[in-house]
């Protein structure tokens, strides 16, 4: 059986690798369903969470982008930056 279709699935967020992200599973504010964006950090707190430019990789947050409160990517640890997921197009 050949291969049919095209490669689907998209590189992981910046933000994985960066110190200021929260993960949802450490926070009890995530909640979906009730409308709490469920990814957030320090530069993108609650009530809006994560501009989706930022979590899809449509900007590298390593330079300043608009109400970042002057927190820009910072490695968490030994992660790199995952120049590899840079400037995609628009999730379809």
């Amino acid at each position: 059986m050949g291969w049919v279709g095209a490669l689907t699935s998209r590189p992981p967020a910046q933000c994985l690798a960066c110190k200021h992200w929260q993960s949802p599973l450490d926070r009890t504010d995530a909640n979906a369903q009730q409308g709490v964006p469920t990814q957030v950090c320090d530069a993108y707190p609650l009530p809006s969470g994560i501009p989706s430019d930022v979590w899809w990789n449509r900007v590298d947050h390593r330079q300043p982008v608009d109400g970042d409160h002057d927190i820009q990517w910072e490695p968490d640890g030994d992660m790199t930056f995952p120049e590899y997921a840079m400037n995609l197009p628009a999730a379809s």
